[in-house]
């Protein structure tokens, strides 16, 4: 489970949890009460929009230095995985397709003989000159 999941089961949780005893509770310490779920809702939301906004900078990342390493070369979503040393697989899938939705990186059917003659086809991926 990632953070993200736990974050939004536990902000559920609280606000669930917390609007069901402001209703239950009477004077002041409803008030108390209100205030510290507001608190734990409002922390939570920043830590996961910190983290979103994190993620957006790494896919950022990741998606310009695939267009330099493709910027003379075209290549298969393995060759340009390799090429990203200690990049997780799911970042550099989403920065290649975030890329090609943008239309930044182009890709288009590379046909290839195997050894034993038979034909491949293979997607290959790269960046038109500007």
């Amino acid at each position: 489970m990632g953070i993200e999941t736990f974050l939004s089961i536990a902000s559920f949780a609280i606000a669930v949890g917390g609007l069901a005893s402001i209703l239950i509770v009477k004077s002041q310490r409803r008030e108390v009460m209100l205030a510290v779920v507001v608190a734990a809702l409002a922390a939570m939301s920043s830590v996961a929009l910190y983290r979103h906004y994190q993620h957006g900078r790494l896919i950022s990342r990741v998606e310009n230095e695939m267009i330099v390493k493709l910027s003379h070369h075209t290549w298969t979503f393995d060759q340009i995985y390799e090429e990203l040393h200690y990049v997780p697989f799911p970042v550099v899938n989403e920065a290649l397709f975030h890329a090609v939705e943008k239309g930044t990186i182009g890709h288009r059917l590379i046909e290839f003989r195997n050894n034993d003659g038979s034909l491949l086809q293979a997607r290959g991926y790269y960046v038109e000159a500007r």
